[in-house]
């Protein structure tokens, strides 16, 4: 990874440097609050920390060479005359006149994009895990989701699953019931769940830093038929989407396939965002599933599927599986009945 990565360094500078706590992670597989990674064109790597860290990270980071941070003015005594690039959409303010101030500065926005995208097998086999703790905890408390019980506290003993299982949740936990579900990002309520009411379960855990997102919706006793009816739309276009997901195809020719699917049964106006989103290390990768995007699938990647329908005063539906990217379809990691 490291030695592609300094390919591209080639092609702009000499060293890239990064501050963002999330591409700390991707590049050293070691959690930080603070700390500096700098890759070389010629392929080495270093990640400069504080005392808090410095020694865990000399016994447990692999393929950089691990130092004490002092300051830039340090830095650049070691690197001197070098050029360096930085993710203009992954460093603040701040942190780029600090920079600017010691080196000659080029800013490449989303330069790690690229290798983020395509999974290696151990990144799979992390969110496989993520997705599987997630699985086990919703399966372990699906009883207690029926009519008294509130959002809040469903959402309370599906965390502390997460928690039995060594893990925690990978964002805010999503329970939205009754007209609530037309709300995409509903904030978990008080609300009582009651006979009737869809609800929407949008969650997931982590493992070893890599994170799963899965929604599924429940009908709950006599739901209106007409939620019935926008359950089944949005299945039967997920499943669309998951066998397009393919390497090679654009991103927004899956969006299409499903958008054009919830059009056709009347529903058009009410598929209200994206129709799925990369993860990783982040629950918002690239690539994005959307009808703006100009990325193409690659094989390995893996991309949330999530096709929702949100009838106001109604009701909403949205079933979201992590697929991976293969050569022939889409391959949903998740297997947790719909």
């Amino acid at each position: 990874m490291i030695e592609k990565i300094a390919g591209k360094i080639r092609k702009h500078g000499d060293i890239f440097l990064t501050i963002d706590e999330k591409e700390r992670f991707y590049l050293t597989k070691f959690p930080s609050s603070f700390g500096v990674v700098v890759i070389t064109s010629d392929g080495d790597g270093f990640f400069f920390t504080d005392k808090r860290y410095l020694e865990a990270a000399q016994k447990k980071v692999k393929k950089f060479a691990v130092l004490e941070w002092k300051s830039f003015e340090h830095l650049k005594e070691i690197f001197k005359n070098k050029k360096v690039i930085v993710d203009g959409e992954r460093v603040t303010l701040k942190q780029f006149n600090e920079i600017e101030k010691q080196f000659e500065t080029a800013t490449v926005n989303g330069f790690l994009k690229e290798f983020r995208m395509v999974k290696t097998e151990e990144e799979i086999y992390a969110i496989a895990r993520a997705i599987a703790i997630a699985e086990q905890s919703l399966r372990d408390v699906l009883h207690l989701l029926k009519p008294g019980i509130t959002e809040y506290q469903f959402r309370k003993e599906l965390v502390n699953r997460m928690f039995h299982y060594g893990s925690e949740e990978s964002f805010e936990t999503i329970v939205a019931s009754g007209k609530g579900s037309s709300v995409p990002h509903w904030k978990t309520s008080q609300k009582e769940i009651k006979d009737g009411d869809v609800v929407i379960v949008d969650f997931g855990s982590i493992f070893g830093g890599y994170l799963s997102d899965i929604t599924r919706t429940f009908l709950i006793g006599n739901v209106p038929y007409e939620l019935k009816k926008i359950y089944d739309t949005v299945l039967e276009a997920q499943l669309k989407g998951i066998e397009a997901a393919k390497s090679g195809v654009p991103c927004r020719e899956v969006d299409k396939i499903v958008r054009n699917f919830i059009a056709e049964k009347g529903y058009g106006d009410y598929f209200i965002h994206g129709t799925g989103h990369g993860i990783g290390v982040e629950i918002h990768e690239a690539p994005t599933l959307s009808p703006r995007s100009s990325e193409i699938l690659k094989k390995n990647s893996v991309v949330t599927v999530e096709p929702g329908i949100y009838v106001p005063e109604l009701g909403g539906v949205r079933i979201e599986d992590d697929v991976l990217v293969r050569e022939d379809s889409g391959y949903s990691l998740v297997t947790l009945q719909k």
